[in-house]
């Protein structure tokens, strides 16, 4: 089976959760490994938090015997390299100078140990950190300005390590938005973590996105999205929107691929990485078993992904 573009799949671990019986981190994502060998994916997106350094050691050996490949993972140092005191994270000072060298050694880690792509994402799933801000010690405009300060930082690093930095748009920001960013800064080793979807949890039509962010796309999380008459009816407002399935979803999904396929820098061995959305509540609702359905839609949508990128 050969795919368009040498296009390597995979998906986000917690699309495909573990069944109960495996209880340790390390079984968990060796469960989710070999899940993902039986489906056909060459990429890995397991997590590797709270094991041993031996188990780390052996999950990467599974990956190589596997043949699936892996991306870095960004710290949020990245968007403190300017000094803004609005960056601090999980109530530590921002210290730019400590951000810098931080940035530095995941460069240096990544590039060692052969991995091209290092996400990563800025927004943090709320309103603070968004482009709705308007806050006028925090407004969207002001974290815009530190962004492209940030990426000016960071891009010599990164092209000193030939590693790239691929920020998703994470319900901060439009696809517009971050070609701005992108273009003011003038990077040549950052790029975009293009969500298909993401777009529509920010109050815009994720499809005005496929055009500025396809031209960015590093790696991508390839989603979909459907709008829905809202649960929760009166005063939250009449629809909201609802994670799906491939293919199910409002997402031009065909025309987000074939721009991708078209125009993304990394074209050739791109990487498709599915990853569902929040349901809703009336899915939750109808399937009291949420891992076994969120396993079965993963599976499905890796057949859509997988059906639609095949070369015939």
């Amino acid at each position: 089976m050969a795919f368009r573009n040498n296009a390597k799949i995979g998906f986000v671990g917690f699309t495909a959760p573990a069944p109960q019986e495996y209880k340790t981190p390390f079984e968990k994502a060796k469960w989710q490994l070999d899940f993902a060998h039986e489906i056909g994916c060459t990429l890995a997106g397991v997590f590797t938090f709270g094991m041993s350094e031996d188990e780390v050691k052996k999950i990467n050996e599974i990956k190589d015997a596997y043949g699936l490949e892996a991306e870095g993972f960004m710290p949020p140092a990245i968007f403190q390299l300017a000094g803004w005191e609005k960056m601090s994270f999980r109530g530590e000072p921002v210290d730019a100078v400590k951000a810098k060298e931080t940035l530095e050694a995941i460069c240096e880690q990544n590039a060692k140990n052969g991995i091209k792509i290092i996400r990563g994402a800025y927004g943090r799933l709320c309103y603070p950190f968004s482009r709705w801000n308007r806050d006028p010690e925090m407004t969207g405009k002001m974290q815009m300005e530190n962004l492209i300060e940030c990426y000016k930082i960071a891009d010599p690093i990164l092209a000193k390590y030939d590693v790239y930095f691929a920020q998703e748009n994470h319900l901060d920001f439009k696809g517009s938005e971050f070609d701005y960013m992108f273009r003011t800064a003038g990077v040549t080793h950052i790029g975009s973590a293009y969500d298909t979807a993401n777009a529509f949890f920010v109050n815009c039509d994720a499809n005005d996105d496929i055009p500025y962010l396809s031209k960015w796309a590093i790696t991508t999380h390839i989603k979909d999205t459907k709008i829905v008459d809202s649960p929760f009816n009166g005063p939250d407002g009449p629809m909201i929107a609802v994670g799906c399935g491939l293919g199910e979803g409002n997402v031009d999904l065909p025309a987000a691929l074939e721009a991708i396929f078209a125009n993304s820098p990394m074209r050739d061995g791109i990487h498709l990485i599915f990853e569902s959305g929040w349901y809703g509540k009336a899915v939750h609702d109808a399937n009291p078993d949420m891992d076994a359905y969120n396993r079965q839609k993963c599976r499905e949508s890796m057949e859509w992904l997988k059906d639609y990128i095949t070369i015939k």
